[in-house]
């Protein structure tokens, strides 16, 4: 039945990407420098990190690359900080708009799912995994531009259907 869910939300993820895009990759293109927090719960969600990120999208071969570093720290405890670093490569997909990661894999052989998409003023990159006792994790990534300069930050991770982790972050593309 998890599995089921699972695949319907991406089976409506990846539908919605049928539609026209207004923006092009290349819009998305640049360095980006923003800060902003982490919450837990929905109804009263409760700031748990400051975040501070920046995210550097180009171009590569077919399709591009985005790489960001993040820094979270603990709301009351600065000392507890973390520093992650990703990078992910993608390729184009068959459909206008829709882009693979170069090292996705099969969610249902347990393995992480990427994929991008651009629709409107959003690029969104979503990771879909399915542990071998059928639980599931899908973090997305919902960046959308605001003007020239600016670019909002929705990430959402959803484990076995409820709101694990929040965090929204405005980020300004860096003139250098």
């Amino acid at each position: 039945m998890r599995i089921t869910a699972a695949l319907a939300f991406v089976a409506l993820f990846a539908a919605s990407a049928a539609q026209a895009a207004d923006r092009k990759i290349e819009d998305f293109y640049g360095r980006w420098i923003g800060t902003g927090q982490a919450t837990q719960g929905v109804v009263n969600p409760v700031a748990t990190q400051s975040r501070d990120s920046e995210v550097i999208i180009e171009k590569a071969a077919d399709g591009f690359k985005i790489s960001w570093t993040t820094m979270s720290s603990t709301i009351n405890d600065a000392s507890r900080s973390k520093v992650k670093a990703s990078v992910l490569t993608f390729k184009r997909g068959k459909k206008p708009g829709v882009f693979v990661d170069v090292k996705s894999g099969n969610a249902m052989e347990g393995k992480k799912t990427t994929w991008a998409r651009v629709s409107g003023d959003m690029l969104s990159i979503a990771q879909l995994v399915i542990a071998e006792d059928g639980q599931w994790d899908v973090t997305v990534y919902d960046r959308t531009l605001k003007g020239g300069d600016q670019m909002t930050l929705a990430f959402t991770r959803v484990t076995n259907g409820a709101i694990a982790r929040q965090a929204s972050l405005l980020m300004t593309k860096s003139k250098e």
